[in-house]
């Protein structure tokens, strides 16, 4: 089973695009979008579990500079209309 979570991300200004080119080379990351708004980034990752989500947020996120905060909500039904 696998785990697909939604991390919205808020950054320094300066560095949007340092993190966003960061983030897209990443293994777990399906998708990462620039956006308008309260939040600057939407990050859709899969990961195998919850301690992987944990790794994820602990080891990849917090250290990454220029990100301010995160908001993580965990998928737990999609539904994809083309």
């Amino acid at each position: 089973m696998t785990l697909t979570a939604i991390i919205l991300i808020d950054v320094d200004p300066p560095l949007t695009d340092a993190v966003y080119n960061q983030l897209k080379g990443h293994p777990d990351v399906k998708e990462v979008s620039s956006v308008y708004g309260i939040h600057d980034i939407f990050l859709l990752i899969t990961v195998p579990d919850e301690e992987s989500l944990n790794e994820f947020v602990f080891s990849v996120l917090r250290p990454t500079e220029g990100i301010k905060e995160t908001l993580t909500l965990m998928v737990t039904r999609t539904l994809r209309k083309n």
